[in-house]
């Protein structure tokens, strides 16, 4: 049996906290939003019902990633925000969350200095065409796994 040290994985905690100026897709649109790190895993959060155009979620997601995703500057959070439809949901839109928003990749491997946060940012949805659709604000934080809810990151 090995005594080797395993580093325990990190955390990316991603907020879904609202939407503004989305394109209505519907008269009494509700909207709920799909993220995910790896298509195979995806969280979804609750169907706003009041918002229409400018949906509010407060959603928490918790993603179990490996530092070599985190020093990839193109490693990101895929955000597909859907409209509920009687026959099958349309998608409003997507946006990709660079997980460099949240801890630049030079900050691999972890260096443990005081925590200033969580980083919230605006980023803009594209429709399934490309064109620019409404604003997605997003929250994030690196969690370490072995000290509970520690966070990592810090400036």
């Amino acid at each position: 049996m090995s005594s080797e040290i395993v580093n325990p994985s990190p955390l990316l905690k991603i907020d879904i906290i609202s939407a503004q100026d989305l394109a209505s897709v519907s008269h009494s649109m509700r909207t709920y939003a799909v993220a995910w790190v790896h298509p195979d895993r995806k969280f979804s959060t609750r169907v706003d019902t009041r918002g229409q155009c400018n949906p509010t979620w407060n959603d928490k997601f918790v993603f179990c990633v490996d530092q070599e995703f985190l020093r990839r500057e193109t490693s990101a959070v895929t955000v597909e925000i859907y409209a509920v439809h009687w026959f099958r949901d349309v998608r409003i839109g997507t946006v990709r969350v660079l997980v460099s928003n949240f801890a630049p990749p030079s900050f691999w491997p972890f260096h443990r200095k005081q925590f200033i946060g969580m980083r919230v940012v605006a980023l803009q949805v594209r429709r399934p065409s490309g064109r620019p659709q409404g604003i997605l604000n997003v929250g994030g934080t690196l969690l370490d796994s072995s000290m509970g809810s520690k966070p990592l990151y810090t400036q």
